[in-house]
């Protein structure tokens, strides 16, 4: 009975151990098939379904990229024996300019078109500055979500270009970081507004003209970091945040933290004239009804009976502090127009002023008269000749702000009122 017992147990003891073995050639052969697979990009998108590259990566890399190519961690240690294994949401920099991918000498040799600006050139923008500051490949180069694995984010550009400093940044060649031609030196030389040829290179070489003089808030955002920002990783604002160069090393040199997350956003663009940003111009300090009276006038609206046209200056986007220079606002110097117009053009505006203030003297003259007479059939001519006169009254320009169109209302208005006087000799 023992033996049969032993016998038995043995038995028993042989096919647990067969099964054990088994299990545990099973179990050593996923691991080194989930080792060796996570190399390749079909076992990451397992689990990372959003992630592909963009049309550019795809034209220049292999079907099946590692993506512990790009996404390498270093590690002391124990770490370095499996450093091919562990890997790293971060990218950095080397593996980036390996010889295999993006050598620095091919990215520094031509310069990349984007968009329809002046060609990126890597090699400006490859090093440190000030502060710290150092862009990265990443820093531009970024997962934008999606099928944006690795695109272009223009928000780190604005950012870095138009940032409100209490010092200027300057380029290596010693030009203002925000200065307009580093990306827009293809503008057109000339331009057709309203029929007339526009010369933009003269303007260009006038020291008294400055591209924010036209191209009206183009820039929006001041790309300011708030504390309430650290909340988004840190438990509470960190240790020396006031410190912008070591914000900088840990967030950017040190770890890859993009831009816009911590600064504020800044936005870069042509702005239209009737954006509501045309209501926020700093220099203007009353936001109330009369500038939106000339806002209208310069759109060539809200004049009654007559449609009409923008101004030029309006179509050009420009800027209310080009002319309104002095703190008080409403106080134009006539000599300002010559910046822009030419030698003489302030006196043009002067004659074109007194024009159409002795045709709101007829007008007003007109209206007064027109009262008496006043029946059902030309009550609304009437209205419509006393709504023109305030307008024009209270856009007070005089026709600086839409020559031609002001010029169309009181002719309209004046033409009216004439034909009801003609019908009431005694009027």
């Amino acid at each position: 009975m023992f033996d049969e017992v032993r016998r038995l147990n043995k038995r028993h003891t042989i096919k647990l151990a067969l099964s054990s073995l088994v299990a545990i050639v099973i179990v050593f052969a996923v691991m080194g098939i989930t080792v060796t697979s996570q190399k390749r990009s079909q076992f990451c998108i397992t689990c990372h379904t959003n992630i592909s590259f963009d049309i550019a990566c795809k034209k220049s890399l292999s079907k099946d990229t590692l993506c512990s190519k790009c996404h390498l961690h270093k590690t002391d240690g124990f770490g370095q024996i499996n450093s091919e294994a562990l890997m790293d949401v971060e990218i950095r920099d080397e593996y980036c300019t390996t010889e295999s991918c993006h050598p620095l000498s091919k990215l520094e040799a031509k310069p990349v078109e984007f968009k329809k600006i002046t060609p990126f050139q890597h090699k400006t923008h490859i090093g440190k500055y000030a502060q710290n500051f150092k862009v990265r490949c990443t820093s531009c180069h970024a997962n934008l979500g999606k099928e944006r694995h690795f695109e272009l984010d223009a928000k780190t550009c604005n950012i870095c270009h138009f940032i409100d400093t209490p010092k200027p940044l300057y380029t290596h060649d010693k030009k203002l970081i925000s200065d307009c031609t580093l990306c827009h030196s293809h503008i057109e030389k000339t331009k057709k507004i309203y029929g007339k040829v526009f010369n933009h290179t003269s303007y260009e070489k006038n020291e008294k003209v400055r591209c924010s003089d036209c191209h009206f808030k183009t820039i929006q955002g001041q790309g300011r970091v708030y504390k309430k920002s650290c909340n988004q990783c840190h438990l509470k604002a960190v240790d020396g945040f006031d410190n912008s160069s070591k914000m900088h090393y840990i967030h950017i040199v040190k770890d890859k933290t993009a831009c816009a997350s911590c600064h504020t956003p800044i936005t870069h663009g042509w702005i239209k004239g009737n954006n509501k940003a045309y209501e926020e111009d700093s220099y203007l300090p009353l936001k109330d009804a009369a500038y939106r009276v000339q806002n209208m006038i310069m759109m060539g609206t809200g004049g009654k009976g007559i449609k009409g046209a923008p101004d030029p200056m309006y179509v050009a986007t420009l800027n209310c502090s080009a002319c309104h220079k002095d703190t008080l606002f409403t106080k134009v110097i006539p000599q300002v127009c010559n910046n822009c117009h030419g030698s003489g053009f302030d006196k043009i505006l002067h004659e074109q002023k007194l024009f159409v203030s002795s045709r709101m003297n007829i007008l007003k003259a007109l209206i007064t008269k027109a009262e008496k007479y006043q029946n059902p059939d030309t009550d609304y001519i009437v209205q419509e000749a006393k709504a023109n006169y305030r307008l024009i009254e209270r856009d007070g320009s005089f026709g600086a702000h839409n020559i031609k169109y002001i010029k169309d209302i009181l002719g309209y208005s004046i033409k009216q009122l004439i034909h009801i006087a003609r019908q009431n000799p005694d009027m």
